[in-house]
């Protein structure tokens, strides 16, 4: 064996080494053989759980929904993963149901929620409360015409978060 080949067989085998441990770890977070986007979860209150993959779920039903928690080793925490999160409820909205606005943050900061039509076109803003956990039913949707909408929230730390909803 000349040295080349003495030198390049550690860093072949390290590379496989490192490629196995990443996948194993990623296969113990979550289980993709147990995604099931169409089960239905009874559970439709706002308490975040912050998945073993860094994502923010709905509740511990929609974190086992996507596949958590059913895998050996998988794990949660409580609350949200990145400290401020906003949250609407449901995602496709008809003229006589609510909307629900749920926006959680780490810390007490006072916040600015805003509505956006697809072309732009601000129809709310509003400023919330500096509190930790913070929902509202948004009053206005009847008043709204059909089409697509983003809710967007931001703080003065700068921080934002949105979401697009659809209303019927």
């Amino acid at each position: 064996m000349n040295r080349i080949q003495k030198i390049k067989i550690p860093f072949v085998l390290l590379a496989i080494l490192l490629f196995l441990g990443i996948s194993k770890s990623q296969a113990q977070c979550i289980d993709i053989y147990s995604v099931c986007p169409t089960c239905p979860c009874p559970d439709l209150l706002y308490k975040p759980i912050c998945g073993c993959d860094g994502n923010t779920y709905r509740n511990l039903c929609y974190f086992e929904r996507a596949g958590g928690n059913r895998a050996p080793g998988s794990t949660y925490t409580e609350g949200t993963c990145s400290g401020f999160e906003l949250d609407v409820f449901p995602l496709i909205v008809a003229e006589d149901q609510n909307l629900t606005i749920t926006f959680a943050q780490a810390s007490e900061k006072y916040a600015t929620f805003m509505l956006v039509d697809a072309w732009g076109k601000i129809y709310i803003q509003r400023t919330l409360p500096a509190q930790k956990l913070f929902e509202f039913q948004l009053a206005e949707l009847p008043m709204l015409s059909r089409g697509p909408y983003i809710a967007l929230i931001y703080n003065s730390e700068g921080k934002y978060k949105y979401v697009k909803f659809l209303k019927l």
